[in-house]
């Protein structure tokens, strides 16, 4: 059970890592009406999270 909330915790710090970073910089693009840093920033969120979901994936919980 401690291993499940540690995931847990672990998920939710990353969320808001990536949310902090890569969510606002896409955030300000958008802001700025930059089509292409948009489609830039999205592409770096969307590879945030599928790295993220990588690293989650690797983390065996019993």
């Amino acid at each position: 059970m401690r291993k499940r909330d540690e995931v847990e915790n672990w998920a939710v710090n990353r969320a808001q890592q990536i949310l902090m970073r890569e969510g606002m910089d896409l955030a300000l693009s958008a802001r700025e009406f930059d089509n292409g840093m948009v489609r830039a920033k999205g592409k770096q969120l969307a590879m945030a999270i599928a790295a993220s979901l990588v690293e989650a994936s690797a983390v065996r919980v019993d």
